[in-house]
């Protein structure tokens, strides 16, 4: 009964990717944090976070975790500039962030 229950959650651990592997690439989100650091006195030294995820929430929480996490200052990253978008092309001028990082959602999430 043992060997069985353990050889089912093996199975599972092998299995599970293959689902977030069939996910298509253009059905995850972006979140891009942009944050100028308020102690920096020289123009043009900013950072930018970005987090990936299968919804805007995820994405946004990935993005905002990552940011206060350096920081240490949540209030920092949500007054901070942020995009988000969908992996895909879109008729929206505004962002571009699938043509910015599509390869690096690719590659962190193994989507098609």
């Amino acid at each position: 009964m043992k060997a069985t229950a353990q050889m089912l959650f093996v199975l599972g651990m092998f299995l599970a990717p293959v689902e977030v592997n069939a996910s298509s690439c253009s059905s995850y989100y972006i979140s891009e944090i942009t944050l100028v650091s308020p102690g920096d006195n020289e123009a043009g030294r900013v950072q930018t976070f970005v987090g990936f995820g299968a919804s805007k929430e995820e994405a946004e929480k990935n993005a905002l975790g990552s940011c206060s996490h350096i920081q240490l200052d949540l209030e920092t990253c949500l007054a901070s500039d942020r995009v988000l978008d969908r992996n895909a092309p879109s008729d929206d001028a505004k962002t571009s962030l699938h043509k910015k990082y599509s390869k690096a959602v690719k590659r962190i999430t193994g989507c098609d």
